[in-house]
């Protein structure tokens, strides 16, 4: 398939408008736009389901639809699961491009209760989803991190082209690891004020770590030294540098440094 010179021209300003962007939010933003502009539709949109530092973002190029999706945010978290898309993506994680009419029967589609509940508020019969982020074999209650991350593109007249799913392939390729190093420049900033959540704590055990080398893997995330770690978790400070140990080695980095890239690595993995 051929692919304009102007495709190329606009995952460049893409990529550079990203780089410029001082927040996670603004860097999604521009994405949004550039890849709206790649793929011309009614109203696309950023979607983050992030239970480790109870983030839940969801927003529209589309101020009204913004709105409205604040507003039915519990409703979105209560059809996930049923999203034909999700669905597909369980079972074909490695498909990170998907187009609703691939993977079911839109008629069936149109009388579902996600439909009825939600897509057609908004007028949306067709759907386009760039995934990136979000490992669906984990499931959506274990814990993994983040619970989605990914762009869907809406319309409600014709339905999208293999040139669209193309062109966000090749704009998916290049953004994702700027994106990801984005996630990764905010949550150190929320781990600042983070706390154990029982997901994070899930998550840290998924890592091969017992449930208190997950909490002193936390606190060392936080900065803390050992004697600061014994205090907080009433242990002594030898006991707390004897966990961090075992931590490295099980984790077979070095140092906190090389901890904390591990670790982030894991947790924003997919």
């Amino acid at each position: 398939m051929i692919i304009a010179d102007q495709t190329y021209r606009t995952i460049y300003d893409c990529i550079v408008e990203m780089e410029e962007a001082s927040s996670l939010e603004a860097a999604a933003r521009r994405l949004v736009d550039a890849t709206m502009r790649l793929v011309p539709c009614d109203h696309g949109g950023y979607s983050e389901v992030d239970l480790h530092f109870d983030r839940t973002r969801l927003f529209s190029s589309e101020p009204q639809v913004s709105d409205w999706v604040d507003k039915k945010a519990d409703l979105w978290r209560h059809h996930m699961p049923d999203h034909p898309i999700m669905r597909f993506r369980k079972q074909n994680p490695d498909v990170s491009i998907v187009r609703l009419s691939d993977v079911t029967d839109l008629t069936d589609f149109y009388r579902s209760g996600i439909y009825n509940d939600l897509f057609r508020e908004v007028d949306t019969r067709h759907q386009l989803v760039m995934h990136l982020g979000f490992e669906p074999r984990d499931g959506l209650n274990t814990g993994a991190y983040p619970l989605a991350l990914g762009l869907p593109l809406n319309r409600s007249g014709q339905d999208f082209t293999d040139r669209d799913v193309e062109a966000l392939h090749l704009l998916r390729r290049i953004a994702r690891p700027l994106l990801r190093r984005k996630r990764l420049e905010h949550q150190l900033r929320l781990l600042d004020r983070a706390t154990l959540s029982p997901e994070l704590k899930r998550s840290l055990v998924g890592l091969g770590l017992t449930e208190r080398q997950a909490e002193v893997a936390f606190w060392i995330l936080k900065g803390k030294s050992n004697a600061e770690i014994g205090v907080l978790l009433d242990i002594g400070t030898q006991t707390a540098r004897q966990h961090s140990i075992e931590i490295y080695r099980r984790l077979g980095v070095g140092g906190r440094l090389m901890l904390q890239r591990s670790i982030f690595q894991f947790l924003g993995a997919g």
